[in-house]
């Protein structure tokens, strides 16, 4: 464990236990089992160690929500309501002594640098709330009682932050409120969905996820390739599964156009996280779509999809890889798929936040790393001015 991560652990329970203000740098190093130097070293004061402790707070809750979503699959109202059971999950963790940005907000008042980082936690979750609101109206009647997602995700928000601080059962009661809340706006049936856009969950769609899956079956940094080994088999049947592709002919070892396609569309993932493609290993992938014996099929009244003229594992998975991109490209989603911007991991993700800023797989690991490296980038300059 870092001396950094040391200093952070003691503290995040030092904070949680007996309040910021309460706690003096000596309990710290203390309970860190290092010196003032070392602290001063890594976050210039108490101050830079309380916005770095609610920063890794912040980040840890929101890794915790984007997983949470993203794995949900339920229908637009569950998904909001899904918020409030992670937050149930929360409260009920032993120590949990309420929101730590309202508890510091309260104990440092709103001109401290770390109001600063409750106010953006705080936007991050009226814009993760705002995101599932608008998904919502389509599931919704139009009409004069259709809902403003801004104004019903404020609600939504406030009641999350309600529950937050009050603990306890506090987030079962916050659940059942904003259920009332949201039913209050279900004036119908809900539209044909041939008459409404297929509708982009807060979350990713399942394609965008699926894509997802299908580019983390390699590792590079330590070169571990799921697709190359016998692991193959086991997972090409289950991912065509859930892709709701036909049952393969045989499970063959994924052919190499497979793999290159993979490698295409990493770079062009990439490309979104700011990222220059290897255009070869593009024009790679494009010459496997040209050269596979692909089909239309405008799967009755559902979206068009891809099918190949042969039922091998190679053959499907290329098929819905592309038929994946397609749909994702189609529905604007694609600049929301990246890949991790960290050398160390380069693992894929889809992009959830609201105006797709995110370059790594996760804040409380990839992206705190770079920050920091960043950081001790600038004081190395500052040193040898």
């Amino acid at each position: 464990m870092s001396t950094r991560t040391r200093i952070l652990d003691a503290a995040d329970r030092l904070f949680t236990e007996q309040g910021i203000r309460a706690i003096g740098v000596d309990a710290i190093v203390a309970a860190a089992d290092t010196a003032k130097t070392t602290l001063y070293a890594h976050f210039g004061s108490k101050d830079g160690l309380v916005v770095a402790y609610l920063q890794r707070q912040a980040a840890r809750r929101q890794e915790r929500l984007e997983q949470g979503l993203a794995a949900h699959r339920g229908s637009p109202v569950e998904r909001v309501l899904h918020l409030y059971d992670l937050l149930a999950v929360e409260l009920a963790e032993p120590g949990y002594r309420g929101s730590p940005f309202a508890n510091a907000c309260v104990e440092l008042g709103a001109d401290h640098p770390a109001a600063a980082v409750a106010r953006e936690h705080r936007q991050w979750l009226l814009d993760t709330f705002t995101d599932l609101t608008t998904d919502l109206t389509t599931d919704l009647t139009t009409g004069p009682t259709a809902p403003d997602p801004a104004a019903l995700a404020a609600q939504l928000l406030l009641l999350h932050e309600a529950a937050a601080q009050a603990a306890g059962d506090a987030a079962v009661a916050a659940r059942a409120a904003a259920a009332a809340l949201l039913a209050t706006h279900r004036t119908g049936a809900p539209r044909s969905t041939t008459d409404a856009p297929a509708p982009h969950v807060a979350g990713g769609s399942p394609e965008a996820h699926r894509l997802v899956a299908f580019l983390n079956t390699a590792h590079l940094p330590d070169g571990d390739d799921q697709l190359a080994d016998e692991r193959a088999g086991p997972w090409l049947g289950q991912w065509l599964a859930e892709a709701g592709a036909p049952t393969p002919d045989e499970l063959a070892p994924p052919p190499a156009e497979l793999l290159a396609l993979r490698e295409g569309l990493r770079q062009l993932a990439a490309v979104n996280c700011g990222a220059e493609a290897d255009a070869a290993a593009v024009a790679d992938a494009e010459a496997v779509l040209r050269r596979a014996p692909l089909l239309v099929d405008l799967a009755a009244g559902g979206e068009p999809r891809l099918t190949p003229t042969a039922a091998t594992s190679g053959g499907l998975a290329i098929a819905v890889a592309a038929t994946a991109y397609l749909a994702v490209r189609a529905r604007g989603e694609w600049p929301r798929l990246k890949v991790c911007c960290s050398p160390d991991c380069r693992w894929a993700f889809v992009d959830t936040t609201r105006n797709r800023s995110r370059r790594w797989c996760a804040m409380a690991g990839c992206g705190n790393r770079a920050k920091n490296r960043a950081w001790r980038d600038r004081q190395t300059l500052v040193t040898i001015k």
